[in-house]
């Protein structure tokens, strides 16, 4: 929580242990962006399973959902396992959480400044974002020659871009554009193009389903385009930071699955 106070202040967290059949107690993370979606520069422990991604049908259906802790609790049930406690930043009580355990804490505040949280640095304990969602794909990357990497780079920015969904706005086109050319967009477009972005991330933190906690399928398809666009916009913003593990991450949350043997072939 320390470390996204930061860079997405707009994000809610969860964290649930979860028992099985052995009774091994099992943590899992849920955040209420996305399927779990991580801030860059914000390292979660490998302990840690994402309340996500498990099965596609869940995460359609509670994309984005307001309480994350919620989401945490119905990660445990769908793979038939009993919720022992949960604890989550949102700030109201919560029916399905209180039927699941009696060990539930809401309104969490971050323990520290967030220049200080250790979840800000990535250590050998702690996972890139990328590796939440598909940990082989960071580890190829890690190990291939960095002009494929930098080449596959481009294909997903590419994809996300221009044939991912509805066209962006005109600013994020031209960033697009050339950065595809490789040249360098003018500090003009980067700080229109973050202007852009934070304006997005305001618009779909509004629209979250289950704010009520009822579902809406109507603001479920009106959230899942607005977050969207953000992840879209984000992996454009990634190349300004350098880091295209952060660039695969975001575009990968926006729906680009290509492999990285397209660059290869290329």
């Amino acid at each position: 929580m320390a470390a996204s106070s930061a860079v997405y202040p707009v994000l809610q967290w969860a964290v649930a242990v979860g028992r099985g059949a052995a009774g091994v107690p099992e943590l899992w993370v849920a955040t209420n962006e996305g399927n779990s979606y991580i801030p860059v520069g914000v390292f979660i422990p490998r302990s840690m399973s994402l309340a996500a991604r498990f099965d596609a049908d869940f995460d359609a259906r509670w994309v984005g959902w307001s309480n994350p802790g919620e989401t945490a609790v119905r990660a445990i049930q769908a793979r038939g396992d009993v919720v022992s406690a949960v604890a989550t930043s949102w700030p109201h009580e919560s029916e399905i959480m209180r039927e699941a355990t009696p060990d539930v804490v809401v309104g969490v505040t971050a323990s520290s400044r967030p220049a200080e949280a250790a979840a800000t640095t990535l250590t050998r304990s702690r996972s890139h974002r990328l590796e939440t969602v598909d940990a082989s794909l960071f580890l190829d990357m890690q190990r291939a020659d960095p002009a494929v990497v930098d080449s596959y780079a481009l294909l997903v920015t590419q994809e996300a871009v221009f044939n991912c969904a509805a066209e962006m706005p005109g600013v994020a086109e031209s960033v697009a554009r050339a950065i595809l050319s490789r040249r360098w967009p003018t500090e003009q477009d980067w700080v229109a193009l973050e202007s852009e972005y934070q304006s997005a991330v305001l618009m779909a933190s509004a629209q979250r389903p289950g704010l009520i906690g009822i579902e809406d399928p109507q603001q479920l398809l009106t959230y899942q385009s607005e977050a969207s666009l953000c992840r879209r916009m984000e992996a454009l913003l990634s190349w300004r930071q350098g880091n295209v593990s952060d660039v695969v991450y975001a575009a990968r949350c926006a729906g680009v699955l290509l492999p990285l043997s397209m660059a290869v072939d290329a």
